[in-house]
């Protein structure tokens, strides 16, 4: 009951700042792309300030895969499984990987600065521009880069 709960005052909330302030991207894309429902009932609150909230689980994410792309363009050499997979990438890729990874860069660090300023206006940018960037390009970079390197793996599989 406490879950169902959880996720009225979150499915509340949201639409309120939704709807005041004009936010673009529904409580499902972000659900659907960020896992803000499970992020909420991990943490066992819905904050009042449910846009900063939002905003961190963003930034967590996105900084999660900027990790994981870093590990592929300057791998750990004493990490054989980051030593792999960053073989498996031409340099025209990880070039492209630069790119996204600059391109979150900009995202997270620009979510530092509406910490600091507290402005609404940016935080509703920020929300609706995250979302805009899985969808339209993060999403199926990072998609096709994952598909070489499970391919790559399992063309070692098949060797056993």
């Amino acid at each position: 009951m406490e879950r169902e709960k959880l996720i009225e005052n979150l499915e509340k909330a949201y639409n309120e700042i939704r709807s005041s302030h004009k936010i673009k991207a529904t409580l499902d894309d972000l659900d659907r792309i960020f896992f803000i429902k499970d992020y909420v009932l991990k943490d066992g609150f819905v904050s009042s300030k449910i846009s900063r909230q939002i905003e961190y689980r963003i930034v967590e994410i996105f900084m999660n895969w900027n990790e994981y792309l870093h590990s592929l363009i300057m791998p750990n050499p004493q990490n054989i499984l980051n030593m792999s997979e960053s073989k498996i990438l031409s340099q025209d890729e990880k070039k492209s990987i630069i790119e996204l990874m600059k391109k979150i860069m900009e995202l997270t660090s620009r979510n530092s600065i509406i910490g600091l300023t507290k402005d609404i206006k940016e935080e509703v940018k920020f929300i609706d521009d995250a979302v805009h960037f899985w969808e339209k390009e993060f999403k199926n970079k990072l998609l096709s880069i994952l598909k070489k390197i499970n391919a790559e793996w399992g063309k070692e599989n098949e060797n056993l």
